[in-house]
């Protein structure tokens, strides 16, 4: 660490070191790996009972609602969290209650305005989504109950992330998880394919119950439709949030444009197979990140007008992003095939050269996600459109093109080079905007894991089983190695758990 770390490190207080960052990263890293062991039982289970296409059709669904969702919720996702973590701070508790109020309020209403949206635009997004097909409007007008439930959804968990009520989000997570198996279950187990749409609403009815149950005893609920400061102040919140609507339907708009398009030139099996290698590379491996929105947002946002206290923070971030992700890189790599039977079937195995190609997106996401966030921190909502716009446009010509000249092994590919592309725009465009630059720690840091990587890939592809094996099983051992030499120097967690471990 140069002088220049250690003075920023100094400067910064216990809830800005790296220990607070490992803390809360273990903690909804810990949720996280509930969620995920839930979630592949479920995913197990739905493979057997729903096969490929049903799989297809459960991501299709999925995504219309997430599409339907994000053109609908005016920003609320984002612009409420900030906007009551600023009031929180000041402990003016009637503005903060008042508030909350106006959040709840402006989220019934892009509810009610979803779900009809839901319902009037269903025959166009079955043409589009079932290339050209009008035969599923009514499938898609059903999921208007879905939309509904999370827009309160996401109004109540935006309350609870503005006020810090950290250890209630986990546990409503953790919470979710667990109904979601008992509620959904049933409909694939009775129905096959045709319970895929009344799971999907259950589920999402029973996710908006938790939330309503642990938000609750905090804020009562209240709203006030027709009130008049409730309106302008929703105004206000929605022109902070309309770039950041924008970028959100943007995303949902190219999710469902990517199956829409695995459908067109190949079938519902390719559609199903793209989203089982998706999830268990992107959203398994994801539970690095699930504390970048909780608790690193408000953490930068409290920086941004100190260029070397948001670059502390950023490089931060990184490092530990960084230094998790890698060893379990290599190690879902080597292990794919084991872990494709284990959450689904063997039907499923032609997605493990997808998954082992997709690895350096999530590598690179480590490095982009705490940079990208830097706009968000700032209020700079356009730029962060036009990026996000960006983005889905090259991302979706590569998934294309890497399906139709190599299949699901090319949409892993593309996935891995729009993931590197994502990076190089990004700190170039925020370099220039606004002072942003890597640490040479962190850099060194990137370099080393990034090259062990690339060793444990080339021997997934190119090695013969037990060279595979053999050979990254040394390399995640000397990236979980270098992980932990650098965490132990960088905080005291590793030594606070040898301290209790010797004393037991």
């Amino acid at each position: 660490m140069n002088s220049e770390e250690t003075d920023l490190r100094q400067q910064d207080g216990e809830d800005t070191s790296y220990d607070h960052v490992l803390k809360y990263t273990g903690v909804f890293g810990g949720v996280q790996v509930l969620t995920m062991l839930v979630s592949m039982l479920r995913n197990k289970l739905a493979a057997w009972w729903l096969n490929k296409a049903g799989m297809g059709f459960f991501l299709m669904y999925s995504n219309i609602a997430s599409f339907v969702s994000s053109a609908s919720n005016a920003g609320i996702p984002f612009s409420a969290v900030k906007n009551v973590s600023e009031l929180y701070e000041t402990a003016d508790s009637a503005q903060l209650e008042s508030y909350v109020v106006t959040v709840r309020s402006w989220s019934l209403w892009t509810a009610l305005f979803g779900a009809l949206l839901c319902v009037l635009m269903a025959p166009p997004i079955s043409y589009f989504a079932f290339d050209g097909d009008w035969n599923y409007t009514l499938e898609v007008a059903l999921l208007a109950p879905m939309v509904f439930a999370i827009a309160i959804t996401n109004g109540e968990i935006s309350i609870l992330k503005g006020t810090r009520k950290l250890k209630r989000v986990a546990i409503i997570s953790a919470a979710s998880a667990l109904l979601t198996l008992v509620s959904v279950l049933p409909f694939f187990y009775f129905w096959g394919v045709h319970g895929v749409i009344p799971a999907l609403v259950v589920n999402a009815v029973v996710v908006m119950v938790v939330h309503l149950r642990f938000s609750l005893p905090v804020f009562p609920w209240h709203v006030s439709l027709f009130s008049r400061k409730v309106l302008q102040q929703g105004v206000d919140m929605i022109k902070l949030g309309i770039p950041y609507v924008a970028a959100s339907i943007i995303n949902a708009f190219t999710a469902l444009a990517i199956p829409a398009f695995l459908l067109g030139i190949g079938n519902i099996d390719d559609v199903g197979l793209y989203k089982v290698g998706y999830s268990i590379m992107v959203v398994y491996a994801g539970i690095v990140f699930v504390a970048v929105e909780t608790d690193y947002f408000p953490r930068l946002s409290a920086v941004n007008n100190n260029v070397g206290r948001m670059n502390y923070a950023i490089n931060q971030q990184i490092d530990i992003c960084v230094l998790l992700m890698a060893p379990l890189l290599v190690f879902m790599m080597m292990a794919m095939p084991w872990i494709v039977r284990l959450l689904y079937t063997a039907e499923f195995l032609p997605v493990v050269s997808m998954a082992v190609y997709s690895a350096f997106y999530m590598f690179f996401r480590a490095i982009m996600l705490p940079i990208a966030y830097t706009s968000l921190a700032k209020g700079d909502t356009l730029i962060y459109l036009v990026m996000e716009i960006a983005y889905d446009a090259f991302s979706f010509a590569l998934i294309a093109a890497g399906f139709y000249w190599g299949g699901i092994t090319g949409t892993g590919i593309a996935l891995s080079v729009a993931g590197l592309l994502d990076v190089l725009m990004i700190a170039s465009c925020y370099s220039l905007r606004y002072g942003f630059r890597f640490f040479p720690s962190t850099i060194k840091l990137m370099a080393v894991q990034g090259g062990l990587l690339l060793v444990a890939m080339a021997f997934c592809i190119f090695g013969s089983v037990w060279l595979k094996y053999a050979g990254c099983m040394v390399v995640m051992l000397l990236s979980a190695f270098y992980s932990f030499k650098l965490l132990q120097k960088k905080t005291t967690v590793i030594d606070v758990l040898r301290r209790k471990f010797i004393k037991r």
